[in-house]
């Protein structure tokens, strides 16, 4: 490329001598010299402002235009950088450097189309550059265009012989087009050419199982251990094999020896390892094995945190929440900064209901990263929880200015700040977030029933509260938490036998053990003047926890 630009700029100042008088001339050379020095010294902001002053002085220079265009690539600008490299190419359309990267503008911009039409005007001048069609042929593939993509690969093995990139691409244009027999000739050709390369011998083997021609892959399986019987990746694919052969027993036999291996890089290891834990299905399978393979790296690997980080995780899928933590714990002194280990960690404090810990492991975790708004959250959560909400308020709107345009997380901030300011009885406050949230989810049936039973709590809005709290009984007919809001706002409304009829369904859903229904059950009743009725469910609601002091003296003026 640099000495592209060499030849461009010798091109460009013969031609700007007969444009620029010998001001300008002298304007653009210095301009175009410090931006290549700002350029070299990484300082892009500079060397892009200078390259833009010479394009000022002189529109015609195709070296300027191409060096910024690339500025912009690095900044991940493509269609500025596209533009400016088709005006290098205009400008200079023998310029073998900026066609290449017009292309790849093209192919990073997904225009496969664009990229073969200047990649075969590239060959048209200068067909010895094999690279060039290497990537027509591999584009060619993407395109549906196979045939194409085979006639060049043939010529560049014509004029160069047998390598292994083209091999194995046509290997591929060949199993893409249904033709197995063409593929694996393809490689037995890469194999005759390098006897003792293993790497070969495993893709034929991987290739004869997809296959599913068992026998041949077992043999070629046989020659790559005769060759190297420790060989790590052949001992993985060996495993793979028997699990497709649905023999666990033989998996785990080559996953052992693949893992005890010290010539199999640790990051191979763990590839295993993550797809044991991310896959629910192999994850049943193996719980047994996949603790036995952790232990062999817990052996090899002591001091690796990725291990540990794996156990954690293993633990977790287990539901052996305190064992994961305490491993995320042990990975915690040395990984302060890894955000995610800290969001596990939270997650599953959060799941256990520790309101503590969360807020514990939030706070600490904001010391290491003060712009993540889920640690807000879930420190604003944990503070409300523990009645902290002047806290849970700070934290909360302090994470809200974090949450950007992640809608669905800023109703979660909103929600929770209008939980907060309830609970501390700023009443506008909190019915304003709730508006705010009901702004971007208007249908979002937790926000509806906790708004319009806190309504319902303040006796004001009752039409706003039903309608708000109709819809979720609409939206989940069964559920009991809802219905229970529904009966309440009716009590509330003075319309008792409309609340008894829904608080009976709240009941028969599933709702006949929690001690608030069965006190809302008792209070309907009771504005029924069905005192005894009244008494039963009020003390029924005690038995379930309810330790409120207002209905024990409910209860005991009505002994």
């Amino acid at each position: 490329m640099h000495m592209a630009c060499s030849s461009s700029k010798k091109m460009t100042e013969e031609s700007i001598s007969r444009t620029l008088n010998e001001s300008e001339l002298r304007e653009y050379n210095y301009a175009l010299t410090e931006a290549t020095k700002q350029k070299l010294f990484g300082n892009f902001k500079q060397a892009a402002a200078l390259y833009k002053k010479c394009l000022d002085v002189n529109p015609n220079s195709d070296a300027a235009a191409f060096q910024l265009a690339g500025i912009y690539m690095m900044a991940q600008d493509f269609d500025t950088a596209k533009k400016l490299t088709r005006r290098a190419v205009t400008l200079a359309p023998e310029n073998y450097w900026y066609k290449v990267q017009l292309t790849q503008l093209h192919m990073i911009k997904h225009e496969a189309d664009s990229a073969i039409f200047i990649y075969e005007d590239i060959l048209e001048k200068w067909p010895e550059k094999i690279e060039v069609k290497f990537e027509l042929s591999r584009l060619y593939s993407e395109t549906g265009k196979e045939n194409k993509a085979l006639k060049t690969l043939n010529e560049i093995e014509k004029e160069n012989g047998i390598s292994e990139p083209v091999s194995l691409l046509k290997e591929q244009i060949y199993l893409k087009m249904g033709k197995s027999e063409q593929a694996i000739a393809e490689l037995l050709a890469l194999i005759e050419l390098a006897p003792g390369e293993v790497r070969y011998l495993g893709v034929l083997a991987e290739l004869y199982t997809t296959l599913e021609r068992k026998e041949e892959a077992k043999k070629t399986y046989k020659e790559i251990f005769e060759i190297e019987p420790n060989n790590g990746v052949a001992q993985l694919s060996m495993a793979e094999f028997y699990r497709l052969e649905n023999n666990p027993e033989k998996q785990y036999e080559y996953l052992a020896l693949a893992f005890r291996n010290q010539s199999l890089q640790i990051d191979q290891k763990m590839g295993v390892m993550i797809d044991f834990l991310t896959n629910q299905e192999k994850f049943d399978e193996n719980k047994t094995r996949i603790d036995s393979l952790l232990t062999i790296l817990e052996i090899q690997y002591p001091a690796d945190y990725r291990v540990r980080t794996a156990k954690a995780d293993y633990f977790s899928k287990l539901e052996r929440y305190e064992e994961a933590l305490a491993e995320y714990d042990e990975v915690l002194k040395e990984q302060k900064g890894n955000y995610f280990i800290w969001e596990q960690a939270i997650f599953i404090e959060n799941m256990l209901e520790n309101n503590e810990g969360v807020y514990r492991r939030a706070s600490e975790a904001l010391n290491y990263f003060n712009d993540k708004p889920l640690l807000f959250l879930f420190k604003g959560n944990a503070a409300m929880q523990m009645g902290n909400n002047e806290e849970a308020v700070k934290s909360l709107e302090k994470g809200l200015e974090f949450a950007d345009n992640n809608l669905p997380l800023t109703v979660q901030f909103y929600s929770m700040l209008a939980e907060a300011w309830q609970n501390l009885e700023k009443h506008e406050r909190s019915d304003e977030y709730f508006e705010k949230a009901l702004q971007i989810e208007p249908e979002n049936i937790m926000i509806l029933n906790n708004y319009g039973y806190y309504l319902s709590l303040r006796e004001v809005k009752l039409d706003k509260a039903e309608k708000m709290s109709r819809v979720t009984i609409l939206a989940e007919p069964d559920n009991p938490t809802y219905l229970d809001t529904y009966a309440w706002i009716m009590y509330k409304s003075g319309n008792n036998q409309k609340a008894l009829e829904y608080i009976e369904k709240a009941v028969q859903s599933g709702g006949g053990g929690d001690p608030e229904i069965l006190e809302h059950y008792g209070d309907i009743l009771y504005a029924m003047e069905r005192e005894e009725e009244a008494v039963k469910y009020w003390k029924k609601a005690v038995e379930a926890g309810n330790e409120s002091a207002e209905l024990k003296e409910k209860i005991k003026q009505l002994r």
